[in-house]
């Protein structure tokens, strides 16, 4: 005998809808961001090498531009993250049971994820750390950008006015009004050792089995025990212990 429609599955179907529409309404506000900071990006090094009088400032300027876009871009993945977090779970205990065939089993699992996402829609303070969103928007696309603009940035001490002879003529070219270059290039350096620290340590999107995948650091420390443990295991018995 069928089962009698339940007036909750039209909600839940409407529901889920609705939790699509709002996940892609903030993937297209991350992506317009992006597009921001590379377009801030591309003209802000063509007009820096499109002159030797340009200023190299104007491109650790580009860097301060991304840093603003990288910090709008991670508060809209906060929320883009909680709601691709209700994305999942209906995903695992609703469209897969259906597609599989086992939802009538699953009920009872059915019913606790309902109660999880009903309880989740009245919290609206992001389950991601800034930090961890920082970190992997910096992974995602701000670390090619970056990258670009130091690479720019040390082409252009090297070259304008003249080809540097030196490392310390470099340097000393990097010099904005009364900070020396020296420091100047020792404070971008910090910057972008912690922005990859950020970067290495935020977490994945990547599911495997409904689990997330760790974060790069993770999987690099559980890879290095790992193969301590496989090379204790090889290593030969030393006589002075027996």
């Amino acid at each position: 005998m069928d089962r009698a429609p339940d007036p909750s599955d039209a909600i839940v179907v409407h529901f889920y809808r609705a939790v699509v529409g709002h996940m892609d309404v903030w993937r297209q506000r991350m992506d317009a961001t992006t597009n921001w900071a590379a377009a801030t990006t591309a003209v802000m090094v063509t007009f820096t090498f499109g002159s030797v009088a340009s200023p190299h400032f104007i491109l650790l300027l580009s860097v301060a531009f991304n840093g603003v876009f990288l910090l709008m871009e991670s508060r809209r993945y906060q929320i883009f993250d909680l709601w691709r977090r209700r994305f999942r779970l209906l995903n695992r205990y609703l469209i897969a049971p259906s597609l599989s065939g086992t939802a009538e089993s699953g009920a009872e699992a059915r019913g606790e994820a309902l109660t999880r996402v009903a309880a989740d829609l009245g919290r609206m303070v992001p389950h991601l750390r800034l930090s961890q969103a920082v970190g992997y928007r910096v992974r995602r696309n701000y670390g090619y950008l970056l990258t670009v603009v130091v690479v720019a940035w040390g082409l252009k001490l090297e070259v304008h006015p003249t080809p540097a002879s030196s490392v310390a003529e470099w340097a000393s070219r990097a010099a904005i009004g009364n900070f020396p270059g020296g420091a100047v290039v020792g404070a971008l350096a910090i910057l972008l050792v912690i922005l990859l620290v950020l970067a290495v340590r935020a977490p994945s999107e990547q599911m495997l089995g409904w689990a997330d995948i760790p974060s790069p650091l993770e999987r690099w420390v559980t890879r290095s025990q790992a193969w301590g443990r496989d090379i204790a295991r090889r290593r030969p018995p030393d006589p002075e212990d027996s």
